[in-house]
């Protein structure tokens, strides 16, 4: 009994499939198509980030002390060597007069030191000193000259701190910012920088940008950029890859939002006049180009099983492009396959490609189809889910496809 109702079954099922499939390839379904050519394919990367200056020098204080003067603006321009602000100096001259003194006062006692020695060996040499006098004279001739190598480290110590006072502009460039006013104080540590003021270089300009892990790869130095800056529209500027970070940041880890990038520096080859250290900026890095190939809108490109493609469609077209998969070899029997849907009079076939290149619109194909092959665009609908190898299509003309997209729209 359950063996007949199975049986019941399975035959009314096939009995609808084969309905659906007359009524498919009855009915014509309308299609927009356009014609294979040959394009230009640029591969490229895109990324955001930020624009900077190449050089950017922080200028901070080595000595601690009041800031009596700052000579310049921000975004004014200086020459190296040209005076940016002067601190308190009266403490370090003292320390510096002091230090003069001191060395002052020791070598004239090294001078001493030196005729008593001298004085010392010759009594010594005629038996009129002992070994012991002469010891301890040479002793105190010994660290007289310490104390004197000491007091000369201290005189330029004091020297040094003394000049440290006034700051002056370590490149040609601009204040781009200004931290401190006459009258704050300045720390002065070696080992955290206590910023009064930024010097950049602004003839020479950068962007560094975050590429994501998966692209990075393809990134190489001298790589060409086209470059946007959010605060000058519809303008692009040139530059090339400079720098690709070998270390990873991440962020989010352990975490879905989990991301690894990589820093990478684009040089502009362009520099704008209205451009500012800080804009945002979006560049797209040219990884690979294909001029002259074949390519097809990304759109018309879509995925079906192996099957679907090759024993039920029966399609044999595909053969002599060399795209099928070996039988033998291919165990996965219902993986996916990349295929374009060509128009052969009034019916489709789902031909496999291989794909190369792939643009913002294009991709390249390597294998499957030929100049002039007809091909589906849309719409996405029939394209993605209904369109089979043998289905009866109607191509609509440009007017018609236009109503369907602002229809679809409103």
């Amino acid at each position: 009994m359950k063996k007949w109702i199975i049986a019941v079954v399975i035959v009314a099922i096939a009995v609808l499939v084969f309905l659906n499939v007359k009524k498919s390839k009855g009915q014509a379904v309308d299609v927009q198509t356009e014609m294979v050519k040959r394009h230009t394919v640029e591969e490229k990367v895109s990324a955001s980030g930020r624009v900077q200056p190449v050089t950017r020098v922080s200028i901070s204080a080595n000595v601690a002390g009041e800031i009596v003067a700052i000579h310049v603006r921000e975004g004014q321009n200086v020459k190296k060597g040209q005076l940016l602000a002067q601190l308190d100096k009266v403490r370090y001259e003292a320390s510096l007069n002091s230090a003069k003194a001191t060395f002052s006062s020791t070598k004239v006692a090294l001078d001493r030191a030196e005729k008593e020695l001298a004085r010392a060996k010759a009594l010594f040499k005629g038996n009129n000193l002992s070994q012991s006098d002469l010891d301890r004279v040479i002793s105190e001739y010994e660290s007289i000259k310490g104390n004197l190598a000491q007091a000369e480290a201290n005189l330029k110590q004091a020297e040094d701190n003394l000049q440290k006072t006034t700051i002056i502009a370590p490149i040609n460039g601009t204040v781009i910012q200004l931290r401190k006013e006459a009258g704050e104080i300045a720390l002065g540590s070696q080992f955290q920088a206590d910023i009064i003021m930024v010097v950049a270089d602004l003839t020479k300009m950068e962007v560094e940008v975050d590429v994501n892990e998966n692209d990075v790869v393809r990134v190489g130095i001298n790589d060409a950029v086209d470059i946007e800056i959010d605060a000058i529209p519809d303008t692009t500027f040139k530059g090339k890859v400079t720098e690709i970070a070998h270390m990873a940041q991440s962020t989010g880890l352990g975490t879905q939002e989990s991301v690894t990038q990589f820093k990478v520096v684009v040089e502009m080859l362009e520099i704008p006049e209205k451009i500012r250290p800080g804009m945002s900026a979006t560049v797209e890095i040219l990884t690979n180009k294909a001029e002259n190939t074949l390519a097809v809108p990304i759109q018309s490109v879509t995925v079906r099983s192996w099957e679907n493609v090759y024993k039920n469609g029966k399609n044999t077209s595909s053969d002599q492009d060399g795209v099928v998969p070996d039988t033998k070899k291919d165990k996965k029997r219902s993986e996916m396959v990349e295929v374009v849907f060509r128009v052969e009079s009034d019916t489709v076939s789902a031909i496999p490609v291989k794909i190369g290149l792939s643009s913002q619109d294009l991709f390249q194909i390597l294998s499957g189809l030929n100049d002039s092959d007809i091909i589906v665009v849309g719409n996405h609908k029939v394209l993605s889910r209904e369109l089979q190898t043998g289905m009866r299509v109607k191509i609509e003309s440009p007017d018609e496809g236009k109503k369907a997209k602002k229809k679809s729209k409103s």
